[in-house]
């Protein structure tokens, strides 16, 4: 696996200057083992029942990356450099059971071939880095879009799922939260 790198953000969304650069490899190990991030997606999770509330507690309190490339302030003419990754979020699963499930079929998927696999700051979604290859005779977003729209129809084609089509721009925000059993492809 190439070590793409990302824009990480501290809590609140609203903070658009990022805090850092991480590689997904660190992604992964802060995603398993912080026990910061853990308390506060515990926070957040406690609030599931209220939608509104659970909405202001992840904005408010966790951090969030930019998987598809390193940026001087969270907007798409900003980009410094091209991670050549994209988020691709499956939300509103039937039970965290079921997000799990989609969690491991879904990184074990050898046209996808995510790098990393996490289980959503809801418990009922899915979220999968996913590289795609960077061309030097297009444009980036033109490689970002066709990558995205490709992997958005296998999935609906392949397994039945919707992504969520908001995370369409290079700049979309990605929230991280504790997984314990998040997947890291090694090669």
């Amino acid at each position: 696996m190439k070590e793409s790198i990302m824009s990480f953000f501290n809590a609140p969304i609203t903070n658009q200057v990022p805090n850092g650069v991480v590689c997904v490899s660190q992604l992964h190990a802060y995603i398993t083992t912080s026990e910061w991030l853990r308390e506060r997606t515990d926070q957040v999770r406690a609030a599931s029942g209220d939608e509104k509330r659970f909405r202001r507690l992840k904005q408010s309190l966790l951090p969030y990356v930019t998987p598809s490339g390193v940026f001087s302030y969270r907007k798409e003419d900003r980009l410094l450099v091209p991670s050549g990754e994209f988020v691709i979020d499956i939300d509103h699963l039937a039970s965290p059971e079921e997000a799990t499930r989609w969690r491991d079929t879904l990184f074990e998927d050898e046209r996808l071939c995510p790098d990393l696999s996490f289980v959503s700051p809801s418990t009922t979604g899915v979220k999968l880095l996913v590289p795609y290859r960077l061309s030097v005779t297009a444009t980036i977003e033109w490689a970002f879009d066709e990558a995205r729209r490709s992997a958005w129809e296998y999935l609906e084609w392949r397994y039945g799922l919707k992504a969520d089509t908001s995370n369409a721009d290079l700049s979309r925000a990605c929230f991280l939260c504790h997984d314990p059993s998040a997947l890291l492809r090694n090669s």
